[in-house]
Parts: C-alpha cells; structure tokens; sequence
C-alpha cells in the first residue's frame, strides 16, 4: 500500500524534503515510522514527535491505501 509522508519544521530540515511516498505491506504505523527511521535516524532523537493522519491527530487506527501522514515536532505558541 502506498502512503504519501509529509515532513515539517526540523523533522523536514532532517529529511531534505517536504514530502515522500512509501510502500508498507501492510497498514501499521509501526512498519511505516519503521522504515523512516531507518532512513533517517536522526528523527529518532526528537522526543514527543507527533504524526497525523489525514490531518487529524493519529488515534492508532490502521493505515489505509494513499493515507497522508505528517510527522512534526512538538509545538509551542505564545
């Protein structure tokens, strides 16, 4: 199944682009964070990175074909 990944904030300065399709086998986010990990290992030193899918929240729920994740890292206003 092909997901399309969107990357923001430092999360994309890591990655060198806004945007990467990947195909998982099957739909859990563990396969997905996974393999992008493995390409950039440096994300793993982001703590409380946060992921959305399909602009909302991630609830835990499977992922399904052209899905459209987002990983960004905490936020802060003020």
């Amino acid at each position: 199944m092909r997901i399309t990944v969107l990357y923001f904030a430092r999360v994309k300065d890591i990655t060198g682009t806004a945007q990467e399709t990947f195909d998982i086998s099957w739909g859990s986010m563990d396969e997905l964070t996974e393999k992008i990990f493995s390409k950039y290992p440096e994300l793993r030193n982001i703590s409380n990175l946060l992921i959305s899918v399909n602009n909302e929240y991630y609830s835990g729920i499977p992922l399904r074909e052209n899905d459209r994740v987002a990983f960004f890292p905490p936020v802060s206003g003020g």
